[in-house]
Formats: structure tokens, sequence, C-alpha cells
């Protein structure tokens, strides 16, 4: 069995998460390929694709938000993410199979039909959070919590967010609609999104797969069984499995500085991220805090942060590691490009900490 290294592994990560050269593709076809994209921090898919795809603007994305080729929700790890269209059915019929088990030992009691029917019935109209609270507390045994009532109604039904959420300026104040398309089979669910996982993140392990979509490794049991798959072992000896045909550059590979927003999903791919964050950052927890990320070499070296005055804009470059002069210039160019595809009307960019 061919055993990778984790240079190699590295450089397939970046391929395929269109961190080597940036491709012209549509947001939405993008997202598809990358897998739903982080979005508890409302810019930070711009930011995401802006580091990916040539030519991107914002308009592009909210342009596919609202023809809902991409749309805004609550799956995997109940965090906010923006998911391609046509998969979301597949992603939330999977990621809710863990919570579905939950629902129906706490709520034993209640007709599992009849709830499902009487909300999604409901919920085909547009509603607040504030309304999902206030419906649901009426069902017996849901806690009188925040979030217990909306994390109820998000089990049962693949609940979506309306534009404005999911644009640029999004102010989190969205009303929820039931998505109109049919959730498919769990099996096939399973399916589809682990050939989505191993083609955006492999090689990978089981436990990679399920850690990464904040399900148990039984409820992707059945899909690794049907797939078919290649296998390899890393360094530690781990088995890594992919789908066959996709790239795995050489070690050698060149891999450019980018900027990526916060909870970037590369960063949080893996139940084990050497291949993207080295050993000696774990302690600053970048995937709890969710700074925004520098990748150098494909692997992450600094935080930024972005500042606007009245007309001036200010980019912070917080390193983490020892950084050649090359690789300081080069995240200074990237800086810069960040910042005038954010602030398109600043007058002035200043680049700071390198």
């Amino acid at each position: 069995m061919e055993v990778l290294s984790r240079r190699r592994l590295t450089a397939a990560l970046a391929a395929r998460q269109l961190l080597i050269e940036r491709e012209r593709l549509r947001p939405a076809e993008a997202i598809r390929r990358l897998t739903p994209l982080q979005a508890q921090h409302p810019t930070a898919p711009y930011y995401g694709l802006a580091a990916r795809l040539d030519g991107f603007t914002r308009a592009d994305l909210e342009a596919d938000i609202g023809a809902r080729d991409v749309v805004k929700t609550t799956i995997s790890r109940l965090t906010l993410h923006l998911v391609a269209g046509a998969d979301y059915p597949a992603y939330a019929q999977l990621t809710r199979q863990t919570r579905m088990r939950k629902w129906r030992k706490d709520y034993a009691h209640l007709d599992e039909a009849r709830v499902t029917r009487e909300l999604g019935d409901w919920l085909r109209t547009p509603r607040s959070n504030v309304e999902i609270r206030d419906r649901v507390r009426r069902y017996e045994g849901v806690p009188d919590e925040t979030y217990a009532p909306v994390f109820f109604a998000r089990t049962l039904l693949p609940l979506v967010q309306l534009p404005p959420g999911g644009h640029w300026d999004d102010r989190g104040r969205a009303s929820f609609v039931m998505d109109a398309r049919a959730l498919p089979d769990p099996g096939d669910a399973a399916l589809l999104v682990l050939k989505r996982y191993l083609g955006a993140f492999g090689p990978a392990s089981r436990r990679d797969a399920a850690a990464w979509a904040g399900v148990a490794q039984r409820d992707f049991a059945e899909a690794w069984r049907r797939l078919e798959t290649v296998s390899y072992r890393d360094e530690r000896g781990t088995e890594l499995l992919d789908v066959p045909g996709r790239p795995l550059p050489p070690a050698s590979t060149r891999l450019p500085v980018r900027l990526l927003g916060r909870w970037e999903q590369a960063l949080l791919a893996y139940a084990d991220r050497d291949r993207i964050i080295p050993p000696e950052l774990r302690p600053l927890k970048l995937t709890l805090s969710g700074d925004q990320t520098v990748t150098v070499d494909g692997r992450v070296a600094a935080s930024w942060l972005l500042e606007r005055g009245s007309a001036a804009v200010r980019v912070t470059v917080t390193p983490h590691v020892d950084l050649t002069r090359a690789a300081r210039r080069a995240i200074r160019s990237e800086a810069e490009r960040t910042a005038r595809f954010c602030e398109p009307d600043a007058t002035s960019v200043s680049i700071t900490g390198v």
C-alpha cells in the first residue's frame, strides 16, 4: 500500500480545494466541488471563494443565493453553512441522522409523523426564530430554553434561510422556510456526501469523514461499502481512502499564499489536521477562535484582520511561524488583493505585520 507523505497530502488538499490556481466557476458549482462553506460569519464564504475563484464578485454569490442554487442553512455540527442547492437534501438527510436518534429518545411520547406534518405545513410560510420558538414550545417536553425549540424543528425538517441570509451584509435576522425538495434515502444521502467529501478532501480516514460531517461513523458505514475506493497510508500508518482518479500532486508542488476566512472548512475537514495546521500551532486553537488564517506552502502560518477607516483599509497580519522574505512579499501581495476585494472603494490599503 502506497504511503503518502505529509507534504503530498498537503498538496492534494490544496489542489482539491482550488488553492493552487484560481478557476473560473459559478459560486454554486464551486461550492458543490468544495463541499458546504462555513457561514457562521457572513463574510467568510466570500473570502473563501475570493481565494479560489478568478473574477469572483459578491454579486455572483448573491445571485446564486437568490436563485436558490445556493442555500444558507444549519447542517454539519449544527453550524451555519452555504450549500449547493442541488446537494442540500443529501447533506440535510445525512447530518440529521445522529440528531434524529436523540430526538426520538427525548420525544418518544410524541407522534413523529404528526409533528413533522404539522410543522412542515406551518413552515411552508417563512418564519422567524422567535415564531418557531413560540410554535414548538406547544409540544409537551420541549425545554423552555432559547435554542431547544429551534433545534427541535431543524432536526425534523430541512429548514433554509431566505435572502438576505447568506449575503455579504447578512445581519442575522433571517426568515426560515422548509426546503421543498424531498429528502433522499439515508443510505443514498450518505453515499453522495461521502463522494463529495473525498473529492474535496481525500485521501482521508473513516474517522476524518465522520468528524467533518458531525455524525457517527456508522452513518457512513453503508456508503463506505457501496463506494469504490483506493487505499493509502499516511506516515503514521493510518489507512486513508479516496475515490479513484482524483488529483495527487507531487510533494514538490508549489502552493501559493492564500488568505482564508473564519472557520475555513479546510481546517475543519479532518480529525488529524496536521496536513494544514502544523502541530506547533495547535495550542493557538485557531479552529475554535475562528481566526482568519494565512496559508504558506499549504499550511497555516499566520492570522489576519482587516480594519476599515473612513476611506483607508489596513490589513494586520500576525505570523505564527518564521517567514522567509519571499513569503512575506507574497503575503503582502495577497493581502492587498483580498483588501481590494473586501473594500473596493477604499482609497488606500496598508499591510502591517509582515
